[in-house]
This record gives structure tokens, C-alpha cells and sequence, in this order.
């Protein structure tokens, strides 16, 4: 049995399941481009006599390239969570119930209950704590030290569908869709225009297991 806050046996993370190897492809090849293009540059620098400032403007766009795109990238690979064998993140039949552990910033691990999640500003010691999406924004836990709201909102967004795939096998009702449904049939004075579902764009397994979630 594992301790408070330990990954219990037969979870995985999101980096080793079969669902992120189109990510896991896709970072490696970005890698292996921006290590080309750095080793052409210098030899062609070398081999035809380029001025010294040809080879330092193309590095310098190397650089910036990588610091655009690399990011994201690792921070989607890097996303703290978790999902057991019968989670649909696997394109297996589930023998059971669906589970999700997603991990806090002391490295513990948690399996968060019915409401989705969002990030809230920790101006106490910095970073981002992570809430329940409920009338009361219940505390979690301390998500991140970054202060990159925009990666940081990527990945809670993945662990947000994870726990709606969870739900689904689970055949829990999603308390959101409901009040969508009962707002639709209600004809009251007050119109609330829901926000649409935040989508990723990741390529391969995820994007077409979200899609016949919905």
C-alpha cells in the first residue's frame, strides 16, 4: 500500500502512457531539428568563410525558436498526472473504475474528487495553487512555483480532460453538463453564457479519445 501522498502501484504517468508518444515524437523531432540546424549552420560557416555576424544571426534565431516552442512542449510531457489501466488514456476495454492522481509542487501525489480544476494566483509564495471549479474554489494544494499562467493552464486543462474521460467510464454524472442542460430548459430573466470547454491541440490518441468522449 502506498503512503500519504506516494503514487499508488499501477499508475502511470502521463509521459510513459501510450497516449503521449505522438507528443513524445513530436518533442523529439523538434529536438533533433534545432541540433541540425545548429550543426549545418556552424560547418557551413566554417567551410564557405561566412562572416562571423551570418553565424551568430542564425544562432540567435535557433535560440529564439527554441525558446518559443520548447516549453510547451515539455511542459505538456512534463503535465503532473497520473491514470490507472482502466483509464481510457489506454485503448483498452476498463475492468473497472478509472483513476486519476495529478501532483503537487512538494511532490505529492493526489487523487482529486468530482469537480474539475482551475488555477488560482498564490500571492503568499508565489506560483499557482489548484482549486476545485465549485461555488467555494476549494484548495487543493500548491500546484506550481512557475509564473507561466498560460503553460500552466495547458496542463491543467489536460488533467481536466483526463477527469472528464474518468467520469465518463466511471458513469458519474458531469455536474457542469447538467446545469448546461437545465439552463437550456429554463426561460428565467438572468442569461449566463457558459464558457466553452478549453481544448488542446494534441496530435494523435488524446484529441480522438476526447472526441468520442463528448
Amino acid at each position: 500500500m502506498a503512503e500519504e501522498g506516494e503514487l499508488p502501484k499501477g499508475m502511470l504517468t502521463f509521459h510513459q502512457l501510450p497516449v503521449s508518444k505522438p507528443q513524445r515524437n513530436q518533442l523529439i523531432l523538434m529536438v533533433l531539428v534545432i541540433l541540425a540546424l545548429g550543426l549545418i549552420s556552424i560547418m557551413s560557416w566554417i567551410s564557405l568563410e561566412l562572416p562571423i555576424w551570418s553565424i551568430i544571426i542564425t544562432l540567435m534565431m535557433i535560440a529564439l525558436a527554441s525558446i518559443l516552442f520548447l516549453p510547451t512542449q515539455l511542459a505538456i510531457m512534463n503535465t503532473p498526472l497520473a491514470v490507472n489501466l482502466n483509464h481510457p488514456f489506454f485503448d483498452e476495454q476498463p475492468m473497472g473504475n478509472a483513476e486519476v492522481y495529478i501532483g503537487l509542487s512538494n511532490n505529492n501525489w493526489i487523487s482529486p474528487g468530482k469537480y474539475r480544476l482551475k488555477l488560482l494566483k498564490d500571492d503568499l509564495i508565489g506560483g499557482y495553487n489548484i482549486v476545485e471549479d465549485n461555488e467555494n474554489y476549494t484548495s487543493i494544494g500548491h500546484f506550481s512555483s512557475s509564473t507561466n499562467y498560460k503553460i500552466l493552464k495547458m496542463q491543467v486543462t489536460l488533467i481536466n480532460q483526463a477527469l472528464s474521460l474518468r467520469d465518463a467510464v466511471n458513469e458519474v454524472q458531469d455536474d457542469i453538463e447538467e446545469a448546461r442542460v437545465r439552463e437550456d430548459e429554463e426561460s428565467g430573466l438572468l442569461e449566463r453564457e457558459w464558457m466553452g470547454e478549453e481544448e488542446m491541440e494534441i496530435a494523435g490518441p488524446i484529441s480522438k479519445m476526447i472526441g468520442r468522449s463528448e
